[in-house]
């Protein structure tokens, strides 16, 4: 599908609303409609105006919203012709945890920052969910990796496959500079071990576990902490401050940078396998989806709109 350019375009707000740019299976779409998802686009690509776009980027953009009209109302025709919907529960388990983490009215401010009516945003999540479903029963679940496929990869990319150092730590994070020498001195005294000291003043959640923030790799913890993997089993670092206060840091123990086994590595590959799979699998559904299709598009409409 491809739209030309045309050196006579209108102001899209100068054309009537509910004249009909495509037609997908019957299914008519509408100016107005066009230009909701044009709009979304631009949002995405962070275009302000129209003055900002060359010719052959205004034609990329439209062409790009325009194909995603015409996909999700294949997407929905297909989903009603084999009768899969989402349920009222389905749809309200997804927008609760959409929300998660979300303070007081937060939320909403975010929707307001993308234009989104609360309304508009909810209809989103169903269609998401709806294309998921769809797409997992007809393309992802006629899809799967062997073992022997799997080895043949791990062996061809073995280099890949490591487990960067890591390190298990102890943790006490306070907020001021007082705190940190006091229980410092503590512990230098051998009044208190580390742990306990941990679980006495520590902020952090992991302060009730005595400190123990588990094994981490460089890249994982705020790079403010990366002196800790200089450390040795039982070293304690020196009084590091960040935004959220000052800490301290005991090694308790050291993994080496080591290779991944083929069975440590399986489920990486599966992914990555599945992925490469599953995306050619959905583009060859998609053309087959679009051949049985008729789908009309008024060229002219489209040619003028900026």
């Amino acid at each position: 599908m491809c739209l030309a350019s045309c050196s006579n375009s209108s102001s899209t707000d100068e054309l009537d609303d509910n004249v009909t740019i495509a037609t997908i299976n019957s299914e008519e779409v509408s100016l107005e409609r066009f230009k909701v998802e044009f709009k979304v686009h631009k949002k995405k690509f962070r275009v302000q105006g129209a003055g900002e776009l060359s010719a052959e980027e205004l034609i990329w953009l439209k062409n790009r919203a325009l194909e995603q009209i015409i996909q999700n109302i294949l997407f929905r025709q297909e989903a009603k012709k084999n009768n899969i919907g989402i349920s009222q529960e389905e749809l309200s388990e997804e927008l609760l945890k959409s929300e998660v983490g979300y303070l007081e009215d937060s939320f909403d401010k975010r929707l307001e920052f993308e234009g989104l009516s609360r309304q508009e945003w909810e209809k989103g999540i169903e269609n998401n969910l709806l294309i998921n479903k769809l797409i997992n029963n007809f393309v992802n679940s006629k899809v799967s990796v062997s073992d022997d496929e799997m080895l043949r990869y791990f062996e061809a990319n073995e280099a890949r496959f490591h487990k960067s150092e890591q390190v298990r730590a102890l943790h006490i994070m306070v907020e001021t500079e007082e705190e940190i020498r006091q229980i410092q001195k503590e512990f230098r005294s051998k009044q208190k071990d580390f742990s306990d000291l941990a679980k006495e003043y520590s902020l952090g959640p992991e302060g009730a576990r005595g400190g123990d923030l588990g094994y981490f790799e460089v890249g994982q913890m705020p790079e403010e902490f990366d002196n800790v993997f200089k450390l040795k089993i039982d070293g304690v670092s020196d009084i590091i401050r960040t935004p959220y206060g000052f800490h301290l840091f005991k090694v308790v123990d050291k993994i080496e940078d080591r290779k991944m086994s083929f069975d440590e590595s399986k489920k990486q590959i599966e992914q990555v396998l599945l992925q490469e799979l599953q995306d050619k699998a959905f583009q060859k559904w998609m053309v087959q989806l679009k051949e049985k299709s008729v789908i009309d598009i008024n060229h002219e409409f489209l040619e003028k709109i900026s």
